[in-house]
C-alpha cells in the first residue's frame, strides 16, 4: 500500500464585532499552503475586505498576500453565483478561487446564528424562507413532509454569539498492490459529518463505493448515502459535476456526498496530472 495524497480544507467564520463578520478557509496538500478571508458586513453580507494568503513551504517559507479588490461591494450570499465568479477572475488557479467559495458557504452556513441581524422577524420565519428556498434542492428539502425535526429545531434555541461556523473536509488517496486507487473523502462540521470511499481502477473507472452520513439535520437525510451504490461503473474521466450530482441522485440526493466524491475525481485527476 502506498500513501499518495492529502488534501484539508478548513473553514472559519467568526464574529468580529457587531457589524463584522469574517470567514476564512485554509487549505494544505502535497504541495502547496493557501488561506483565502474574506470579511463582511453582517446586516447586508457585501464583503468589504478579501485577500488570498500564499504560505511558503521548506526553503521559502515567506507569507504572499494578494488582495482582491473586485470582491468589495459583492454580497456573499445564496444566488450571487455570476458576481462572485466574475469578481474572482483576479483570484489566483481554479483552485484558489474555490477557497472563496468555501468561505462564502461558511457564511452561508453561519446565517442561522445572524437572522436577526439580517431582518428575519423570528426563528420560525427564517426557517421557512429556507424551505422555500431549497425546496427540492437536497434529499432534506425535497421531502419535508417526512421531516422530523426542523433545521430550527435541530439547532436549538441558544445560540452561538463569536464562533459561528467550523467545517473541515479531507481527502486521503493511497494506492493498493494492484495499482487501484484507494480515496477516502470526510466531512465535519457545525451541522453535519459524513464520510465516503470510492475504488478505481487505473482506467478511472470506479470499481467500489460506499458512504455514510454519520451526524446530521434529520433521519431523512440518511437515506441519500444508499446513492453510493450507483456509482460502480462510473467512469470518472471528463465527468462534469452535474452528471456525478445526477448519479448521486440530485436532488434526492445529498449535496455534502457528492461533494465530497467530487473533490474524491478531483484529487486523483490533479495527481495524474488530468485536473
Amino acid at each position: 500500500m502506498e500513501f499518495l495524497q492529502q488534501r484539508h480544507w478548513h473553514t472559519t467564520v467568526m464574529r468580529e464585532d457587531k457589524k463584522t463578520i469574517i470567514a476564512k478557509t485554509d487549505y494544505m496538500d502535497n504541495l502547496i499552503e493557501r488561506r483565502a478571508v474574506i470579511k463582511v458586513d453582517v446586516f447586508s453580507l457585501e464583503i468589504i475586505e478579501a485577500w488570498l494568503d500564499r504560505l511558503g513551504r521548506a526553503g521559502d517559507m515567506a507569507e504572499k498576500r494578494q488582495y482582491i479588490e473586485k470582491l468589495k461591494g459583492v454580497k456573499a450570499y445564496l444566488g450571487n453565483g455570476r458576481p462572485l465568479k466574475e469578481a474572482l477572475q483576479e483570484a489566483g488557479d481554479q483552485l484558489e478561487r474555490s477557497l472563496f467559495n468555501e468561505s462564502v458557504i461558511g457564511i452561508i452556513q453561519a446565517e442561522t446564528f445572524l437572522y436577526k441581524e439580517r431582518g428575519y422577524s423570528d426563528a420560525a420565519t427564517y426557517n421557512r424562507f429556507w424551505e422555500e428556498y431549497y425546496l427540492g434542492s437536497c434529499r432534506y428539502y425535497s421531502n419535508l413532509d417526512q421531516v422530523k425535526s426542523s433545521w430550527i429545531d435541530f439547532v436549538g434555541t441558544s445560540l452561538r454569539q463569536e464562533n459561528l461556523f467550523n467545517r473541515g473536509k479531507c481527502q486521503q488517496m493511497m494506492r493498493d498492490q494492484n495499482g487501484d486507487y484507494l480515496i477516502w473523502g470526510s466531512l465535519i462540521d457545525t451541522f453535519h459529518q459524513m464520510s465516503t470511499f470510492i475504488k478505481v481502477d487505473q482506467g478511472m473507472k470506479i470499481t467500489a463505493a460506499h458512504g455514510q452520513l454519520i451526524r446530521m439535520p434529520d433521519a431523512v437525510c440518511s437515506s441519500a448515502a444508499v446513492l453510493m451504490d450507483n456509482l460502480p461503473g462510473v467512469d470518472l474521466s471528463g465527468i462534469s459535476k452535474k452528471e456525478l450530482a445526477g448519479i448521486l441522485g440530485a436532488g434526492q440526493g445529498c449535496i455534502h456526498i457528492i461533494d465530497l466524491v467530487w473533490d474524491s475525481a478531483q484529487t486523483l485527476k490533479s495527481y495524474r496530472g488530468e485536473a
